[in-house]
């Protein structure tokens, strides 16, 4: 994830150096494909990930995320022209692709409830301070430096994956139920078999549901893939979750995370008039992004998910009406008093803001609420809409900034995350303190479980009758 997070942070020196020295000339359009490629690249690697994670399992997705994203590094270390920087974003989308979804499915299949806020929490955390890593480095080397640089700091990513267990869900859903259990106590202790055996039981009745179907041709196979798919959007624990997710992640996107990292040239320039400072406020904007996720690691194992979503995207809003008046009368010169300390501070507030609030809360939201017999799917759904949502907001701001001007963007993005909060008042259950399985089970509307054990109960009474 820090590996993750050193991609976002990097864009700042290679934009803005490529900006100034013309080393390898860009123009508008060249810049933002460069720049909004890793949100197609990100669904190409998407696409892998329920192959991957239902056939062979989730460690092995992350292993391949790691090593593409080292090749991604030594190919931008040896770069001298446009085509080379897009095969060195191609790689690194893929490797987001695979691992940014998977990453945040496996920490939610390793880890307790009580304890999963807080973990899933961590994987932000850990976004932000690969980007405050290689800000950094921006203040003292050129790009060429910091990709070789951070092609070292990426490799611990593969070591670790390499010595993780395999998820316990995914275990069970292979039928490996005693090591299912072996992993499962590992990772959490004796004291959760209860979630194990359900999560045992319901995989069983699944299982059980499948059987004594007659092998079928190719046709038929996809013919019932399509019916997979067809009767998967039906089902009310796919669809609601889907729903969900998809303004989660238009919340994710557009709260001005990506966009202050990627143009941070241009960014600066509306608050502040110069960008001589850019580095520096750049690397003081990522301490305290880092110093609110924490908050919002210890805020997340104390109160409820959705009034805190509520309340920190809001903030978020007037963040943005607050950054983009004070650009309008900034350049239209109606301040009675302008200092840098009021773009300073507005600038902090905004990334307080999505810090604490619209990135964290809504990635911790969006894993636990996949399915478990459809979460290959649903991540592959999710990851689209998530890497349409990049792709359009990275490259249609720079001409978002001609046409309205950055005050004007900012505007608009606060309509957008106002629209998905309503949205989401009306959608989104409280899911702290809850299993995987109730959550599922809420969105069903009933419990897999329960109904299989009424069913028997009723046959063992028609039996005694």
């Amino acid at each position: 994830m820090i590996s993750y997070g050193m991609v976002i942070g990097f864009n700042v020196s290679l934009f803005s150096e490529l900006r100034k020295s013309q080393e390898i000339p860009l123009d508008r359009d060249s810049e933002s494909w460069l720049a909004s490629l890793i949100g197609i690249t990100t669904f190409i690697g998407a696409l892998f990930t329920p192959i991957i994670i239902d056939s062979i399992g989730r460690r092995p997705a992350v292993i391949t995320s790691s090593v593409l994203m080292v090749s991604g590094w030594i190919t931008f270390s040896l770069a001298s022209s446009l085509p080379v920087l897009l095969v060195a974003k191609f790689l690194q989308g893929m490797s987001v692709g695979l691992g940014s979804t998977m990453g945040g499915l496996l920490i939610a299949e390793y880890s307790s409830p009580k304890y999963r806020g807080s973990f899933m929490a961590t994987i932000l955390t850990s976004l932000l301070l690969g980007s405050l890593i290689s800000h950094l480095f921006g203040l003292f080397y050129n790009w060429h430096q910091i990709s070789t640089i951070l092609g070292f700091f990426s490799l611990p990513g593969l070591i670790i994956s390499l010595f993780s267990p395999e998820s316990p869900v995914f275990l069970a859903t292979k039928g490996r139920y005693e090591q299912c259990r072996k992993v499962f106590r590992w990772l959490r202790g004796p004291n959760e078999d209860d979630e194990l055996e359900k999560m045992i039981k319901t995989d069983l009745i699944v299982k059980e549901s499948k059987k004594s179907r007659p092998k079928k041709t190719m046709s038929k196979i996809i013919q019932k893939k399509l019916t997979y798919v067809i009767l998967t959007f039906k089902k009310r624990e796919f669809y609601i979750p889907v729903f969900i997710v998809m303004h989660l992640s238009a919340i994710h996107q557009f709260c001005g995370a990506l966009v202050y990292d990627t143009y941070a040239f241009d960014i600066h320039k509306a608050l502040y008039g110069t960008d001589i400072y850019m580095f520096k406020v750049i690397a003081s904007l990522d301490i305290q992004r880092i110093l609110s996720t924490v908050l919002t690691v210890y805020l997340t194992s104390r109160v409820r998910r959705r009034p805190l979503l509520f309340t920190l995207v809001g903030l978020n809003i007037l963040a943005y009406i607050c950054a983009a008046g004070y650009i309008y009368a900034r350049r239209h010169s109606l301040l009675p008093f302008d200092h840098m300390a009021i773009g300073v501070f507005l600038h902090h507030f905004h990334y307080f803001t999505n810090g604490a609030g619209s990135m964290p809360l809504t990635t911790i939201i969006s894993n636990e609420l996949f399915p478990t017999a459809d979460k290959g799917f649903c991540g592959l759904v999710c990851s689209l809409i998530f890497s349409i949502f990049m792709f359009a907001n990275i490259k249609s701001a720079p001409y978002l900034f001609s046409l309205i001007d950055v005050e004007g963007t900012l505007c608009a993005y606060a309509l957008l995350l106002f629209y998905c909060q309503v949205m989401l008042y009306y959608m989104l259950p409280e899911t702290k303190d809850k299993t995987l399985q109730e959550i599922e089970d809420k969105f069903r509307g009933f419990s897999l479980v329960d109904r299989a054990e009424v069913l028997k109960t009723k046959d063992d009474e028609d039996v005694s009758n």
